[in-house]
């Protein structure tokens, strides 16, 4: 039986040890002052506008509006195929076993992988790691996100950028893909002169600009390597289109 699998039964017989706790939760009366942690955490209020238009809206109806503007937390979160600590709290733990262990890390090294691109970050440090949903909710997070992150190292989609292993460069997408992208779109803007620092000051809003500019002067000469680009400088990283 694999993580999940045990992961599950757990949460049957849980589910089933409280059936008294889902009655007195049915019966107690609605509290009005009761403050949720989603209302916490999100930094949307639309209470007043709905009081103000009308006294007599339901909650129901105040919920649905809510809901219908997510805010930008909620539309960068990318939650995992699983679910969050409540839904799946064997996840958010370490393995006792060597093999559930290797299953979890390589489930968790794919995510990783996921919530990078997602939220356009090329690199990960042990401080976002246990800040961020969803890897805040780990029982262990220093030690998970050593088991985790050597997961993709070994894999060679990710490298130390530090020596305290604790800033980890993260390629989602390859560097040689990277070129394809910044080729096509310097032939569709017919910016046909580019250079490391034009880059990533004047291209802010392209994905490929935020980029470590390490990895940007490494794209351009994958661009000269592959017959895309030719140097106009090579010390600064500046390149010139061929067409």
């Amino acid at each position: 039986m694999g993580v999940r699998e045990r992961g599950r039964e757990k949460a049957k017989t849980k589910e089933s040890s409280k059936p008294s706790e889902e009655k007195q939760v049915e019966i107690s009366p609605p509290s009005t002052e009761t403050i949720t942690e989603e209302e916490i955490s999100s930094p949307e209020v639309v209470i007043e506008t709905i009081q103000s238009t009308s006294t007599e809206e339901s909650a129901e109806e105040a919920n649905s509006v809510h809901e219908s503007i997510p805010t930008t937390a909620e539309q960068d979160f990318v939650s995992p195929s699983w679910g969050n600590i409540e839904e799946t709290e064997w996840m958010y733990g370490i393995p006792s076993r060597e093999e559930d262990k290797e299953m979890w890390a390589e489930e968790w090294a794919d995510y990783v992988l996921e919530w990078s691109e997602a939220k356009k970050a090329h690199v990960l440090s042990l401080a976002t790691f246990i800040s961020e949903p969803p890897f805040k909710d780990f029982r262990n997070k220093v030690d998970s996100f050593k088991i985790i992150t050597q997961i993709l190292v070994d894999k060679e989609v990710a490298e130390w950028i530090d020596k305290k292993e604790r800033q980890l460069r993260v390629y989602w997408r390859p560097l040689e893909d990277w070129a394809d992208i910044l080729y096509q779109w310097a032939l569709k803007t017919g910016k046909l002169r580019l250079d490391v620092k034009s880059i990533v000051i004047q291209e802010v809003k392209e994905d490929f600009a935020s980029l470590p500019e390490k990895d940007i002067h490494i794209v351009l000469a994958l661009m000269v390597k592959k017959g895309l680009a030719s140097w106009v400088d090579e010390k600064k990283g500046a390149i010139i289109i061929v067409t």
